[in-house]
Order: C-alpha cells, then structure tokens, then sequence
C-alpha cells in the first residue's frame, strides 16, 4: 500500500476544498478539483465550474503553462479519457509534460474510466487512493448513479426535542432556526430533485426551491417532485408553478384519471404513473427507478410521517438522513412525529443507523445519520490511504 506523505495530503486536501466549489454548479457532472506541485510547492490550480465547461485538470494545467512540465498533479478523481463536450484530459496531461498524477478514485463512468491506463501507457506515473474515502462522501451522489443508474437518497426533517414536526393543531413553521434553514436550502441547491408527499404539498404549498444566500450561486433550480395518487393537487400549488423553481414532476397511481394527467400534461408537468407499494401509498423505489432513468443522481425527501416511514422502514430507500433538532418541546397524543405509518412489532425489526456527525446551526442540533442498508460503493472501488482513516462526510458546509 502507498505510503502518503503529510504534503500529499495537504495537497489532495486543496484539491477536495476546491472541489466542493462545485455544488450545485457541475450535476450531472462530479465535483473535482486539481493542484499542480513542483518542487514542493503549489504552482497552479482549478476546479471544475459547470458542465460542458473545461475540466479541473484543464484549468490547472492552463493557469501554470510551461510550469506544468515536470510537475505532480493531485485530483480527487481520475482524469477522463473521453471526448464528450470537452477533450480527454488525459491528452492534455501528457502533452503538459506532467511527472506523476495522484488520484482519490477511478470513475465509475464506463464512458470515461480508464484514465489512469493511458497516462501509464504514455509513461506518467499514476497513484491512486490518497484520500479515497473523503474523496467518494464529495461525489456519492455521482457514484452511485453511475454504478446503479439510481439516485442517491437524503431524507430531511426537522423537529422538536420530543420528535414532533408539527404541534397538535398542525403548526410547524418554524420549529427550527434560520441557520438551519438555511442549511435544508443549501441541502437543496446541490440536489438534483426534492420529493415530498400529497399532504404536505396540500397543507404547506412549498415552492420546493432553492433559495441560496451570500455569494452561492446555482446553474439550474432542482426538480420538484410530488407523490399525488388519485391527481387530486389543485394546479394552483406553488410547485405547479414555473416561476417558482425547477420542473415538475408528479407520481400517481396506474388508475389515476387521464383528464386529470392531461390536465398537469398541459400545464407542463410532467406525470409519471406508478405501481402502489400497499394499499393508498405508491411505491418510493418505482418513483427513485423512474428518476434515475431521467438522469436524476440524487434526491432530497422532505417527508411528513407518512411519507418518512415509507422511505426509512416500509421500504428503506434512503441512503443518508439529516435531522434537526430544535431546544422545544410540543407534546400532545395527536401532535405528529418524525415517524408515522405502522412501525414494527419488535426492537429486532428495527433499521439500525450510524450517526457520522452531531453538530450545531444555531441553537438546533443538526444530526447526519447513515442508516443500515444505505448505498455502499463495491469492494475494491474505495483504496483507502493508510496513515488514518478518514471519518465520512455528509455533503459539505456552504462556503460563503
């Protein structure tokens, strides 16, 4: 196994920190950034801004010119060796003159794998592994949908010390601050679709848009997705709406009325139909099958129990879970909680969870939890370094 120097890892820490630039700017491309070193020290960098917009590596290498000849480059993942709407960057390594490349992970793109073969082929020296593990939590949106053509599930709530998301009389906004708010609208602008469920739709008419702040920026808003079995949803929703955010998209049952589809088919909808997963609730893996053939790589659930049980117990299709926690307690029999739907009989039924981060926005604790059955990339896809394990990371914090 590769012995990493403490310098190799500051220098793929760069890469990765100019990488996150790119969330919410390059889907359905990875985030990836590059350094250039020579004798030591940083003579150029890049990240990749947008699609069809040059490569990290590219914008390395034209930032150090003639610099480049000789020099290591570091790269969270492996250069391409594809023409797509730019040119292979390995092409445009070899002809730099670059010495030795260092790469987190191969991609996972059939398309454009292979990169590290023909850089060896040509003589430059490719390592591969140097912070692999945070190099994967950066793009496992990316990952997974390329290895399954699913996207990768975040499931988002919010509530009171007691669990509740709402008081008795239904009165949720706003349990938790606006820091962590602020954060959910950070969640979504890196996504490539929300999802929410009928009865939320019906009784908080959300836009279920992104709505950055600071100096975030974002290249297109994400789909807005809603689960409306018999098409009942009046078209005067906010999400119906395409001054308000991204396309829509509504799931309903095989059954639904054709003049109610054809109603959302003109009001430029689009309706996807949908085998029930039991009695009243569609099915969530039918929906996430048919957004991944959309090419959607990641989705942001925003449920309410009913919804949230489905994805987390009934069907467990969520991959990463992110829980805020505000300093209050609602109580009351008939308040909801995170969890509704008919819950298991026995402790020994349960879907067990890691937690991989407990922190703070606000006053609120933010909790991110991977739970059991989540996505895992296959053996062998991950070559992890060897001086420390790096703890896995949840999508990163927004840099103002």
């Amino acid at each position: 196994m590769t012995r990493w120097t403490d310098k190799d890892r500051i220098f793929m820490k760069e890469a990765l920190r100019l990488a996150r630039r790119g969330w919410g700017l390059v889907s359905p491309n990875p985030m990836v950034g590059a350094v250039l070193v020579k004798r030591g020290k940083i003579v150029s960098s890049g990240w990749h801004t947008g699609p069809g917009l040059p490569h990290a590596e590219i914008e390395a290498l034209t930032a150090a010119g003639k610099k480049a000849r000789g020099a290591d480059l570091y790269v969270n993942l492996e250069p391409c060796r594809h023409t797509g709407r730019t040119g292979p960057c390995t092409d445009a390594i070899i002809a730099a003159g670059v010495e030795r490349v260092f790469y987190s992970l191969p991609d996972p793109n059939p398309l454009a794998a292979g990169g590290a073969k023909a850089l060896e082929d040509a003589g430059v020296e490719t390592l591969r592994g140097l912070l692999a593990q945070e190099a994967y939590e950066l793009n496992q949106f990316f990952v997974k949908w390329q290895l399954t053509r699913k996207p990768f599930v975040i499931l988002k709530t919010a509530a009171s010390l007691d669990g509740k998301i709402a008081t008795r009389a239904g009165d949720s906004r706003w349990i938790t601050s606006k820091v962590a708010r602020n954060y959910g609208h950070h969640l979504r602008s890196g996504v490539d679709a929300i999802l929410i469920g009928r009865a939320t739709a019906s009784k908080d008419d959300p836009e279920l848009s992104a709505r950055p702040w600071g100096r975030r920026k974002m290249h297109r808003q994400p789909m807005r997705c809603v689960l409306d079995p018999s098409l009942k949803l009046p078209l005067s929703l906010k999400l119906f709406d395409p001054s308000c955010g991204g396309p829509t998209t509504v799931f309903c049952a095989p059954d639904a009325p054709e003049a109610a589809a054809a109603a959302r088919a003109a009001a430029d909808a689009r309706v996807i139909r949908i085998p029930y997963a039991r009695r009243g609730l569609l099915s969530l893996e039918s929906a996430l099958t048919a957004l991944g053939g959309l090419e959607v790589q990641s989705v942001l659930i925003e449920p309410g129990a009913t919804l949230a049980a489905s994805a987390l117990i009934d069907e467990t299709v969520a991959d990463l879970i992110h829980i805020f926690m505000a300093p209050m307690f609602l109580g009351g029999h008939d308040a909801p909680g995170i969890l509704g739907g008919e819950g298991v009989s026995a402790l020994s039924e349960a879907r067990q969870a890691e937690f991989l981060r407990i922190s703070r926005k606000g006053p609120d604790l933010h909790m991110v939890i991977r739970p059991q059955g989540a996505f895992e990339p296959p053996a062998g896809f991950l070559l992890p370094d060897d001086l420390e394990p790096a703890a896995a990371a949840p999508p990163q914090e927004p840099e103002d």
